[in-house]
């Protein structure tokens, strides 16, 4: 019998598992042992790493690595992670036990031709020079379709997706804007990624990645399934981070009418997609699925609200939502900023379904406590005379949810 070079080290890691992950002998529905727990930690945390739309991005990345390298949960779903050298710094930042990865490349749609002629941006790239003077990067993305909608929103489809994808580019200004566009562009923000992410420290077995690319504007989105093998039954979980709710006008090449629309497209694709793929067996699904139903024991306010029904009528129960106050919080959030303001949104969720009524559902709030981050060499956004300051590592707040057997 001759042995491969690295069967050494492929023992090593069947070792490591049978003492970490105690396994037992019959398999799960792909025909993979299952392993046997007292209970399973699933998290959702949508790290914010969205290049000038949400501040501090690589200041930000270096504290969030420190968090993840000693965090500890199960499976974790990550939302927000956009480029190469992130999702590098993330997965690089888990701990050892962390032995499954599952991410999808990125795919971009392409102009056929050049999306915007000199003359159609020409109007709006007046008004952003004018009103948004000597402006660039996150301050530039933040002024530009406030202060210039009206021009903005006259471009044709082809030239507003173009526009509205450049927010990735790194340093943006207005000419940086004007050269991406006037040649074929992309239609989506962050070169076509998912942002997605799914750690476990169980294997991930009979993956799946449902594409809404069609049905995506600005952003790409989709769903990562899996399953995992615990307790003599298949667990399927999910992985994803539906469209948002934004700021600017549903532009006129989607095909769902609204952010609103869109979004409630793409929660009924996932719960179909879910219950064919599951059965009866337990499901886990988590992400930033920008929905919340108000909440007035915990002072959450609603937002695509019957979007986050959709779960709860298909059966599936919420602890996050009913357990937690805000993700995407008013008073402290890294974006909003709101004097005086109170309360906020519950849009990170795990939503189960098929689980034993026996079975205890606890979810905490993480990742919400302030953190010191300091000014980058060369610096980026943070200056070096304005460091270190204090912010959360995230525009959200985690949710953590304990699943005692």
């Amino acid at each position: 019998m001759k042995l491969s070079n690295n069967f050494p080290v492929r023992l090593l890691i069947l070792f490591t598992l049978a003492i970490v992950l105690p396994a037992c002998s019959n398999g799960g529905s792909s025909g993979a042992p299952y392993f046997k727990a007292d209970s399973l930690t699933v998290t959702s945390y949508n790290v914010g790493l969205a290049l000038n739309f949400v501040p501090f991005t690589n200041e930000r990345l270096v504290v969030n690595t420190e968090l993840l390298s000693n965090y500890d949960s199960d499976v974790i779903c990550f939302q927000e992670v956009w480029f190469d050298e992130q999702v590098e710094a993330v997965t690089q930042a888990l701990p050892a036990a962390y032995t499954d990865i599952y991410k999808v490349e990125p795919e971009q749609i392409f102009s056929e031709s050049a999306a915007c002629t000199d003359e159609e941006i020409g109007p709006f790239a007046q008004c952003v020079n004018t009103q948004c003077s000597g402006l660039s990067g996150a301050d530039l993305v933040s002024c530009a379709p406030t202060q210039c909608s009206s021009p903005l929103f006259e471009l044709p489809p082809v030239c507003l997706d173009a526009v509205i994808s450049s927010v990735g580019i790194s340093d943006v200004t207005v000419d940086a804007v004007i050269e991406a566009v006037t040649q074929p562009a992309g239609k989506f923000a962050f070169g076509g990624s998912l942002g997605l992410i799914l750690a476990s420290k169980y294997p991930l077995e009979a993956r799946e990645f449902q594409d809404l690319i069609e049905d995506s504007t600005s952003n790409r989105r989709g769903a990562l399934y899996a399953e995992i093998n615990l307790n003599k039954q298949t667990h399927v979980v999910g992985c994803t981070h539906p469209t948002a709710n934004l700021s600017i006008d549903y532009p006129s090449s989607g095909k769902h009418g609204s952010w609103e629309g869109e979004n409630r497209f793409m929660m009924e694709q996932m719960i179909a997609f879910a219950g064919t793929k599951a059965g009866d067996n337990p499901i886990l699904f988590a992400g930033d699925f920008n929905c919340s139903i108000t909440n007035a024991s915990t002072g959450v306010d609603n937002d695509f609200a019957d979007n986050c029904r959709l779960w709860l009528n298909a059966g599936y129960l919420d602890p996050a939502g009913d357990q937690l106050p805000c993700t995407f919080c008013y008073e402290d959030n890294l974006l909003l900023q709101m004097e005086g303001a109170s309360g906020g949104l519950m849009l990170d969720h795990v939503f189960v379904k098929n689980l034993e009524s026996t079975i205890q559902l606890d979810a905490r709030r993480i990742f919400d406590d302030p953190v010191a981050i300091e000014a980058l060499v060369p610096p980026s956004e943070l200056q070096p005379e304005d460091s270190p300051i204090l912010t959360h590592p995230s525009d959200h707040f985690g949710v953590e949810l304990d699943i005692v057997y």
